[in-house]
């Protein structure tokens, strides 16, 4: 959407191989981010929640929102194809 944000997080669960949580600590929206690895037969489930709250205020905020939401579920969709892409031709990288 042409805006650009910037934040510092810190990791508030650590718990290799499984589990890591971060939490924002810095920059106009606060979130929680935590990624769950599981095995699965043939491979492993990655879980991968955003829990925020709004940063962006007003009529306009709530507007946006759901914009926001599907921009950052296709740039995580698109980032997670990159990955599997780069753990099937590592020279990719």
């Amino acid at each position: 959407m042409g805006k650009q944000l910037e934040w510092a997080t810190e990791a508030t669960e650590f718990e290799p191989p499984t589990r890591i949580t971060y939490n924002s600590v810095e920059g106009q929206i606060h979130f929680v981010v935590t990624n769950i690895l599981e095995p699965l037969s043939g491979g492993t489930r990655l879980t991968y929640r955003v829990d925020t709250g709004s940063g962006l205020g007003g009529v306009f905020g709530r507007l946006a929102e759901p914009l926001i939401e599907i921009a950052q579920t296709r740039t995580l969709r698109a980032n997670l194809e990159t990955l599997a892409a780069l753990l099937v031709e590592p020279s990719k990288l």
